[in-house]
């Protein structure tokens, strides 16, 4: 089930949906539990199976443009508690080595549409055994917006 909740995710392109900012002090507490799929504002999607303790595994398949590591899975692991998100992806498989790393920290929140989203800040480093100079880390933020497949239970809280 949860392979086929991934390759229909991967199949599906983004509607850019531009995303009212929640204040931070207003940002409901969410409860989110169980296997969900997201996609980015690039047409990245992942895959985020979120255990009761906050625990996160899952797959992210990069399909930003002009960027490498594309089309391929990745694993993905991370922590939630309450809405504040964390993961990271490795972009090493059996597939491909980039050599890089990166790692999201952010925050879900309801979205425009009555959806969720995760508004992340994401920083991308080489891992590779030599360092090369000039290889500083790149920085950015991500839009992940819940693409409404089964498997995702959100609740506010007061």
């Amino acid at each position: 089930m949860k392979v086929a909740k991934f390759l229909m995710a991967s199949c599906l392109w983004p509607t850019l949906l531009q995303a009212a900012p929640v204040p931070r002090d207003t940002a409901h507490l969410l409860s989110v539990a169980g296997s969900s799929s997201w996609v980015s504002r690039h047409g990245s999607v992942m895959v985020l199976d979120i255990a009761a303790n906050g625990q996160i595994h899952g797959y992210f398949v990069n399909n930003a443009p002009g960027k490498g590591c594309r089309g391929v899975p990745y694993t993905l692991d991370g922590r939630m508690k309450g809405g504040e998100i964390a993961f990271q992806v490795r972009w090493r498989n059996g597939v491909a080595d980039c050599m890089a790393e990166t790692q999201w920290r952010g925050h879900v929140q309801p979205s425009r549409n009555g959806g969720l989203e995760i508004v992340a800040e994401w920083q991308r480093t080489s891992i590779a055994a030599a360092a090369v100079p000039g290889d500083d880390a790149q920085k950015g933020m991500d839009l992940f917006t819940h693409l409404g497949l089964p498997g995702l239970q959100a609740s506010i809280r007061p």
